[in-house]
């Protein structure tokens, strides 16, 4: 069942539709969710660039080896210092990745 059932029509300057439309594209939304959205006083965010996709992608795989470090280290309760060696430059690239953005 439908909830919003309030069809709008409007007109809009050549101007305010461009704005519309690439708000729409830039945030993957539909031209009625924009609207909805700043209509609801809701921020309305740009879809991730293939950069920050990437970078999000990496923190991801640098977070699973971190995980495999802390795995080893509580079973054995030992880690080698190559193992301490290897977390802080992890550590140190996800810090270089994040002031990246």
């Amino acid at each position: 069942m439908r909830y919003k059932n309030n069809k709008v029509q409007f007109y809009l300057s050549d101007k305010d539709k461009h704005k519309l439309d690439r708000l729409a594209e830039k945030s993957g939304l539909t031209k009625t969710a924009v609207l909805t959205k700043l209509i609801q006083s809701c921020e309305i965010k740009p879809l991730p660039t293939e950069e920050l996709l990437k970078i999000y992608k990496e923190l991801n795989h640098i977070g699973t080896n971190i995980n495999q470090i802390a795995r080893i280290a509580n079973g054995n309760r030992y880690i080698s210092g190559e193992k301490v060696i290897a977390i802080n430059e992890m550590m140190s690239d996800i810090w270089r990745k994040i002031k990246s953005l």
